[in-house]
């Protein structure tokens, strides 16, 4: 939880966007007035921030083929290295408030959870995980 707030606020992605790069977008084939597809791909110039263009690593783009059977190819963008560090400086500042609520709203929602929850951690921990002999291995 404490990551997606994080990825959230400074990239504006949720945290496997953040990692991997993918994300969900729209192409444009054939130019105005064209065939667009909204799917899961790698669009580097989107408004959010991802480890691979902050690293410069380039991806290319598979091959579509709209519904007339017309084939077209995207290039990958070159990403130049360290893409999107203003984006992030510009983000924590602009979210810092924001993060620092729902980071706390995150560590409060786990304590009261875990306090609301304790009798039903104690039987699982007591009646299900210990008689099967995998308390040495979960705790819940």
């Amino acid at each position: 939880m404490q990551t997606a707030v994080l990825t959230q606020g400074l990239g504006n992605c949720n945290p496997l966007t953040f990692l991997t790069g993918f994300e969900m977008g729209q192409t444009m084939y054939g130019g105005k007035g064209g065939t667009s597809l909204t799917s899961l791909g790698y669009f580097p110039m989107a408004n959010s921030v991802t480890i691979p263009e902050l690293l410069g690593l380039d991806k290319s783009a598979g091959t579509y083929t709209n519904p007339a059977g017309i084939s077209s190819s995207s290039q990958g963008a070159v990403v130049p290295f360290g893409q999107g560090v203003q984006t992030l400086k510009d983000n924590a500042r602009n979210n810092a408030v924001q993060m620092m609520v729902q980071s706390i709203g995150v560590r409060a929602g786990f304590a009261i959870g875990k306090r609301i929850f304790s009798k039903q951690r104690s039987f699982i921990n007591n009646k299900v995980l210990k008689p099967l002999n995998l308390k040495s291995m979960v705790v819940v």
